[in-house]
């Protein structure tokens, strides 16, 4: 019997505050609730983090929304855990992370309420976008294999992990081994296999960057569609419960058991992938679960949804073969949006929308058209005024994720169909 890794679960019944706005005395309970962890784990911070270490904590803005949205780092988690580490007499402290869509992660750190706790601690901001990179290579024959790596993550001499527990329309679930992506330069990194060869993507970052410690940031945490779902009754704003190890893919498999899911370990792709290419187990008898009891903590949590055809009033979705992971979630993140705002019910005419490679003749529509994915593409000759998302000499890859950036959105499009037609 192979010795098993540790996950610790910390609880906490008392009002720890919100994200963005809590006392020290909430705080110091924050930091009560990470240390236990670092000890069950770890045998202490002093185990993690040496003296005169350069240290580097990952987190995640994903989008510039303030912090109490509750979908990007939670404040009070960062500033308990750097002054744990700040305990240990590291030489230097780095908040690194690459937001999404291409924005500035400065921007977004100002904004999601990172920077704050930087000026309030001393650690220092590193976005991603703003530092060397060097070329990490993979010598085998799998997707995503050479890439590149921000210097200070393979400079550091611990890097630690800080992701945000959100179930995911991309990719089921984002926790410890998603956090990695992060860990890119710039849109054109982040798309490249951003289908449904994500999940190899997702374990080669996770193995480039090497990381030593993982902590859930989950006081807040997402259910259904995340990473940042428009349906409201998605953020759970009590959870207050975190988890955390030294082994990310146990991490995320022991996330799974707090969600309720059954089988934990066996419905991420990336946590069983994961564990087949070594990075750690899925295997709950290979786990041991220390701290909170898991079965007094963990809540059932909504799973993703992707189904397009119905859900949908006044829109038609015709899918030929079309990405899981990559165009059939843009299109369903899309539409959520446009239906949780009321969008498509102020439609007068109905909306197609085609993605994936269409095998049959299509016929013509009495509606407007929508062309999603570079597998659409050829239907640009059938529907020459169709309104298209795929690669462009902007936005060079064939998964569209620049359709999620708001003002150039499918969702902000279909709005402006309904203001042209009151």
């Amino acid at each position: 019997m192979p010795n098993k890794t540790t996950v610790a679960i910390a609880h906490s019944d008392a009002d720890l505050g919100k994200p963005a706005q809590c006392t020290r005395e909430q705080l110091d309970l924050v930091k009560g609730m990470i240390r236990d962890i670092a000890d069950q784990t770890m045998g202490g911070m002093p185990n993690i983090v040496s003296r005169g270490d350069k240290v580097l904590i990952k987190i995640n803005t994903v989008i510039p929304v303030p912090a109490n949205e509750g979908f990007t780092t939670d404040p009070r988690m960062l500033e308990a855990l750097i002054e744990l580490v700040q305990e240990q007499n590291p030489a230097q402290i780095l908040i690194g992370e690459r937001c999404a869509m291409g924005g500035d992660t400065r921007n977004a750190m100002e904004v999601c309420g990172i920077a704050a706790v930087a000026e309030r601690t001393g650690a220092e901001l590193c976005p991603f976008d703003n530092v060397p990179f060097d070329m990490y290579k993979i010598d085998r024959p799998i997707s995503f294999n050479e890439f590149p790596v921000p210097r200070p993550v393979r400079d550091a001499d611990v890097y630690i992990g800080l992701p945000k527990m959100k179930v995911h329309v991309h990719t089921t679930f984002t926790g410890a081994l998603k956090l990695q992506f992060g860990n890119l330069p710039d849109y054109d990194w982040m798309v490249r296999c951003h289908r449904d060869d994500i999940y190899q993507k997702i374990c080669n970052l996770t193995r480039a960057a090497n990381p030593k410690w993982f902590v859930m940031d989950s006081l807040y945490a997402c259910q259904g569609n995340g990473p940042f779902s428009a349906y409201r009754d998605d953020l759970i704003k009590d959870f207050n419960t975190i988890c955390g190890g030294p082994d990310g893919v146990a991490v995320d498999t022991v996330c799974e058991a707090l969600m309720d899911w059954d089988y934990p370990g066996t419905n991420v792709p990336s946590t069983v992938l994961g564990a087949a290419e070594g990075l750690g187990t899925n295997n709950m008898d290979e786990i041991a679960i220390t701290g909170a009891p898991l079965d007094k903590v963990k809540r059932r949590f909504r799973r993703q949804s992707t189904i397009l055809q119905g859900p949908f009033p006044n829109v038609n979705v015709v899918m030929g073969s079309t990405c899981e992971a990559g165009c059939k979630a843009i299109v369903r993140i899309q539409l959520d949006q446009a239906k949780e705002d009321g969008t498509l019910a102020k439609l007068k005419r109905p909306l197609y929308v085609f993605t994936g490679l269409q095998f049959e003749e299509v016929k013509p529509v009495d509606g407007d058209v929508i062309l999603v994915g570079d597998c659409a593409k050829p239907l640009l000759e059938r529907f020459p005024d169709a309104q298209y998302w795929g690669s462009s000499e902007e936005f060079p890859n064939c998964t569209p994720i620049w359709a999620n950036i708001p003002a150039r959105s499918i969702s902000n499009y279909i709005r402006q169909l309904t203001e042209i037609s009151q």
